[in-house]
């Protein structure tokens, strides 16, 4: 029945999902809305333009978190316009949301942003695209940010290589090793996957693809033939053979654009889509590819009135409406072009050079799909619009998304490979890897240590303890069973005191350990952080507990009835291991540190986890804190819907790995304590009174536990 289960679970989340976004029009005030996205940056406009222009027109802002957040807001009707990107455009025609497009934004007279063209040296002997076989390539490479996405970068090879589809190759590394199957010597550098590991070892690889780079050994972005006008380098005094560029920049290289010509543009071609050539300079050359600009999107029902409003807006007067409004649609575009007539996506996108082909190429069968496992409603909704706007930046392979009742179920069906990924917090961490047999890939990471699980140990401000050692026999209260915290202060123990010893042996037996097979039945509202510090209040000797926690505590941010205003000034923080805190740049002493969410996965193929993390830590790189374009597509970390902490957390700064992890200044990261938990599992060696069964594990342990303490504070 459980399989039953899953699919009626599945479709009610799918009807739930497609129910939530349907257009329903709110009441009509007589007022337009336009969805406003900040840029990048300190310098805000909405605070200046917004009041100046409700206060001159009939219209508002409604701020938008992030682009696609508009597209929402305009399909439900609570904004009636905003700017969005072709990008976004097809974001919101595969969500089958209903918007015009009204007016371009445009910063030259250029009918598209940008067009990319082949062009090729006339000694080459390429006279077709059939000759292009064995060629020299000179491509612009990865890491070039807002110049243009994955997919248009990629167009030229998907359009000339086939995959192979290997199920033993990562996609990613299918694609390369087709394109180096197929082309010559050539120069495409940058980073291929955002693993420098894994990129050197796909580079030593197949290393024909940084051959023509003017580095070929490290074949990265300082690289002179990296990037938009690199490529033209690459070809003109390179010795490539066919460059896969931007036609305004043939254009400058060349000399068309009023500056002196890098080379005599007689002796290279474009080479066009259909089998031939063209002179440089042709006036309407063949482009391969074009991108549309950024527009005007609007609902149906107030498309000609926006068109009408935003045609002809200047900034000729500084206090009007008109300037406040084109202020806050503009980035780096200077005017506005209406279209003819208000048009469908489809319409619009359609006028640009094979721009909706390049979403049309066929992928692998069967798909190789990253199955993410959410557990409500809001984090399905969230994920699905994750998934849409990953697969317009070309992350591959993008992922599919799962809902299931929770988190418990999530977990099983990990581990029997229904879904790849699936995120824990602190609490879960032990139960995944070692009931599951998951295993860490990334880890989300706050750079504020407050947002990060830091275990502290708190005492009354005029108790006896000075040292870890000295909570021998001490009432202690931790937060839950086999959490951080428990994980924290069982190595802490060993480290401090260098025995081996069962939390119920060092403790006093009226501590609240929350061991379901032994020790005390403390009441509820014992429990989590706050529950720690409550046990403390009220009568025990030493409480485990997150450090922000204990913040909110002392900013007075919590409410809750059992607390007494003025109370924080009755604690301390013990420092467990003394001097060498001194060197903390934390404002608290610690015991260990660990993240709040831990995305874990199936233990399967090296080459299956490098592709999930890649592809994670590619949307990470275009949706996270680093993104690159000039407004947010999408909002990986932070409000989502006007919710928070939906899927991944707010204060979330990055996804990173194990070794990144390991690299932060802060000491005593938990990895290692929860690897040697999960697998070595020695708490269960231990019998009711808290010796050790075996004193063979015991010395085994013992030398674990001390040689890794040593390290920690080598």
């Amino acid at each position: 029945m459980q399989w039953l289960t899953c699919i009626l679970v599945g479709l009610f989340a799918s009807f739930l999902s497609v129910s939530m976004c349907v257009a329903v029009q709110p009441p009509d005030d007589g007022k337009l809305r336009v969805c406003v996205v900040e840029s990048r940056g300190v310098y805000r406009k909405t605070p200046k333009f917004c009041p100046l222009l409700a206060a001159k027109s009939n219209i508002e802002c409604v701020i938008g978190v992030d682009r696609l957040d508009c597209v929402r807001r305009i399909h439900k009707g609570t904004a009636h316009f905003g700017v969005l990107t072709s990008e976004d455009l097809v974001a919101a025609r595969w969500a089958s949301v209903e918007i015009l497009v009204a007016s371009e934004l445009r910063s030259h007279e250029s009918h598209f942003e940008y067009e990319i063209v082949a062009v090729v040296d006339n000694q080459a002997n390429i006279h077709t695209v059939h000759d292009l076989r064995g060629a020299r390539l000179c491509h612009p490479g990865y890491g070039l940010g807002n110049h243009w996405t994955e997919v248009l970068a990629n167009y030229f090879e998907a359009a000339m290589v086939s995959k192979t589809c290997d199920p033993e190759m990562t996609v990613t590394e299918d694609r390369i090793a087709s394109t180096a199957k197929y082309f010559g010597p050539s120069c495409k550098a940058g980073p291929w996957v955002p693993d420098p590991k894994q990129d050197r070892i796909l580079k030593s690889r197949y290393p024909s693809l940084c051959q023509m780079c003017y580095e070929p050994d490290s074949c990265d972005q300082t690289d002179k033939h990296w990037g938009r006008r690199g490529a033209l380098y690459c070809l003109t005094s390179g010795g490539g053979n066919v460059a896969w560029a931007r036609l305004d920049d043939v254009r400058s290289h060349f000399g068309f654009s009023g500056i002196a010509p890098q080379s005599d543009p007689s002796d290279y071609s474009y080479l066009c889509p259909d089998g031939h050539l063209q002179p440089l300079n042709a006036s309407q050359p063949c482009v391969w590819v074009a991108k549309p600009w950024p527009v005007v999107a609007a609902r149906r029902t107030h498309a000609a009135q926006v068109q009408r409003l935003v045609t002809g807006l200047t900034h000729d007067e500084p206090d009007s409406w008109q300037n406040a409004l084109l202020s806050l649609l503009e980035t780096y575009h200077v005017f506005t072009v209406p279209l003819d007539n208000v048009i469908a996506i489809d319409d619009y996108l359609e006028q640009a050079t094979a721009f909706q082909s390049a979403y049309s190429f066929p992928e692998c069968n069967p798909p190789r799909s990253i199955v993410f496992c959410t557990t409500s409603i809001i984090q399905h909704i969230k994920c699905s619009w994750l998934q849409e706007a990953s697969q317009v930046y070309g992350v591959q392979p993008n992922i599919q998304c799962v809902r299931t009742m929770d988190v418990q179920q999530c977990l099983d069906n990990t581990k029997f490979k229904e879904t790849d990924v699936v995120l824990v917090d602190q609490e879960m961490r032990v139960k995944a890897q070692r009931d599951y047999n998951l295993v860490p890939l990334l880890y989300e990471f706050a750079a504020d240590m407050h947002d990060r699980y830091v275990t502290i140990a708190l005492v009354h401000k005029d108790a006896r303890f000075e040292s870890f050692r000295d909570l021998k026999g001490a009432r202690a209260c931790l937060p839950s069973y086999e959490g951080a915290a428990h994980l924290s202060v069982q190595e802490t123990i060993v480290n401090a005191t260098g025995k081996v010893q069962s939390l119920h042996s060092f403790f006093h037996r009226d501590s609240c350990l929350w061991n379901p097979q032994s020790g005390r039945k403390c009441p509820l509202h014992y429990q989590g952080d706050e529950g720690a510090l409550r046990c403390l209040s009220e009568g025990a000797d030493v409480a485990f507990l997150s450090s922000d926690m204990y913040k909110k505590y002392v900013a007075g941010n919590l409410t809750s009835n059992w607390l007494t205003p003025g109370n924080h000034k009755d604690f301390r923080v013990l420092c467990p291991y003394g001097g060498i805190e001194k060197r903390s740049n934390f404002v608290y002493c610690y015991l260990h540190w660990t993240t709040r969410g831990h995305l874990m996965t199936h233990n399967s193929s090296l080459t299956r986890r490098n592709e999930i993390y890649n592809s994670l830590r590619d949307m990470d790189q275009l949706f996270g804190r680093k993104y690159k374009s000039e407004t947010r597509s999408f909002t990986l970390y932070g409000i989502f819907d006007k919710r928070n902490n939906v899927l991944f957390r707010d204060d979330t700064d990055g996804l990173l790995g194990l070794q990144e992890l390991h690299r932060d200044n802060a000491k005593r990261v938990m990895e290692h304590i929860y690897d040697r938990y999960a697998n070595t599992q020695y708490y269960r060696n231990f019998d009711d009174s808290g010796a050790m069964k075996s004193s063979h594990s015991l010395w085994v342990l013992l030398v674990c536990l001390l040689c890794a303490g040593g390290q920690q504070f080598a």
